[in-house]
């Protein structure tokens, strides 16, 4: 078989992503809810002066949203036809080098959220993920040393501009 005839498309329009964005944001919002009034549990007192009043108004606004999105991407079809094009979509979207690179790019967050942060200092943390995410998304599949002296140098001014800014500057301490 030949390369065009595997290719998927996906549908051409784009209500199903609208659809599957509105169940995913209600989703989070709910668990961020329930979240944010655990806190106010925990901690008691009055519930607006709990640290979980702002999430739980924030994530109420995005329900009313997402039901707001979810009910626009309906129209005009249904729940089931919206299903099926997001069951559509997948091999399409496997199959996509945007997809690949994001998912790469959300890793190398992840790293620094999950493994580097508390490890090693703020600015050391921070400086290897920027460092990462510049020379991944400007490698062209050959090492030239110019370009990544550029990419280095960015990153370190970024950071070091990031932490002048709010450690010295505003007195915030870094995490």
């Amino acid at each position: 078989m030949s390369e065009e005839k595997k290719h998927v498309e996906m549908p051409p329009d784009r209500e199903h992503l609208d659809f599957l964005t509105s169940i995913i944001l209600f989703i989070v919002c709910v668990v961020a809810i329930i979240l944010s009034m655990g806190y106010w549990k925990k901690l008691g007192g009055a519930f607006y002066a709990s640290p979980g009043f702002m999430p739980t108004i924030i994530a109420g606004a995005l329900i009313i949203m997402a039901i707001t999105l979810f009910v626009n991407s309906i129209k005009g079809s249904s729940i089931s036809e919206r299903c099926r094009q997001l069951g559509a979509a997948v091999p399409a979207t496997l199959h996509s080098k945007v997809f690949w690179r994001a998912v790469i790019g959300l890793a190398i967050f992840a790293v620094y959220i999950f493994v580097l942060l508390g490890r090693l200092p703020f600015w050391l943390a921070s400086f290897l993920v920027l460092l990462a995410i510049l020379l991944y998304l400007n490698f062209e599949g050959k090492f030239q040393l110019k370009p990544v002296l550029k990419l280095i140098l960015i990153a370190a001014l970024s950071i070091g501009g990031i932490v002048l800014l709010f450690q010295v500057a505003f007195s915030v301490p870094m995490p």
